[in-house]
């Protein structure tokens, strides 16, 4: 990391309280994505989720040079670029799906058994990270939620009249590659997903080293269960489940070759 940029873009540590208050460091964000249409319905109904699940929750944020990713170390406390302050965490769909991504982060790291939802915390270990552990599982249940947040909105600005035949097409490019995505994740081979997560991001470490770990571990650290299933419990409604599904429906499932990874 380049030093000079971390000094000049700072350091903030700030509480998103319960409510939304209007210098919560993420209401910003949390209204984008429960923005209704005209008719009352909301434009992302999994976007409308996350805000409802911590519109009334206390979640500590902290503004630091990321180079603009995004990193939930451990239970309670999620890391945004500094650039994601006030309205720059709303410039765009994907800038509010990762937001998403993120806070579905901090519910996982609130379920149990620790093996399959590690809390980040100081856990040591012979095989996985001391501190922010994390499964590449985890990253497929958050890029589901983020991906179908970017995908509404982006569909919401789609929509908009008087757009050139190129933005359209601009738009039809963009929506369709996240439906594939969206199939990839939500298809029944689980192994298959988690290398997408992989292909789509070759340089993350952390998502280097989960997979390098789980293909020597008979159950990949894959909980038993859907991915449905496990949104459930992380609190989302059956409504987010059914809007995945029919994205993912519209998409079309990549077989990625695990030679790419060995």
């Amino acid at each position: 990391m380049d030093l000079s940029i971390f000094l000049k873009k700072g350091f903030t540590l700030r509480m998103q309280r319960p409510g939304l208050p209007e210098d919560g460091p993420i209401t910003p964000c949390l209204r984008a994505m429960a923005v209704t249409s005209a008719q009352g319905q909301p434009l992302s109904p999994v976007g409308a989720d996350v805000a409802r699940l911590f519109s009334q929750r206390a979640t500590r944020v902290v503004f630091i040079h990321t180079a603009g990713s995004g990193i939930t170390p451990w239970r309670g406390l999620f890391v945004l670029d500094t650039d994601y302050r006030g309205d720059g965490q709303t410039k765009s769909p994907a800038t509010i799906g990762l937001v998403a991504h993120e806070l579905t982060h901090l519910l996982q790291r609130e379920l149990k058994p620790r093996y399959y939802w590690p809390d980040g915390k100081l856990r040591p270990s012979l095989t996985r990270r001391w501190v922010g552990d994390s499964t590449n599982y985890m990253e497929v249940l958050a890029y589901l939620v983020g991906w179908s947040v970017e995908h509404d909105l982006t569909a919401a600005q789609a929509a908009s009249p008087g757009l050139s035949a190129a933005a359209q097409e601009r738009y039809r490019r963009i929506l369709k590659s996240i439906q594939d995505r969206l199939a990839t994740l939500a298809g029944a081979d689980v192994q298959n997903a988690a290398r997408l997560v992989l292909k789509t991001y070759p340089d993350n470490a952390v998502y280097r080293k989960n997979y390098r770990l789980e293909s020597r571990l008979r159950d990949g650290r894959v909980p038993p269960g859907t991915w449905h299933g496990w949104l459930r419990q992380l609190g989302f409604s059956s409504a987010t489940v059914d809007h995945i599904l029919l994205l993912a429906e519209q998409g079309q499932v990549e077989l990625i070759d695990p030679a790419l990874f060995a």
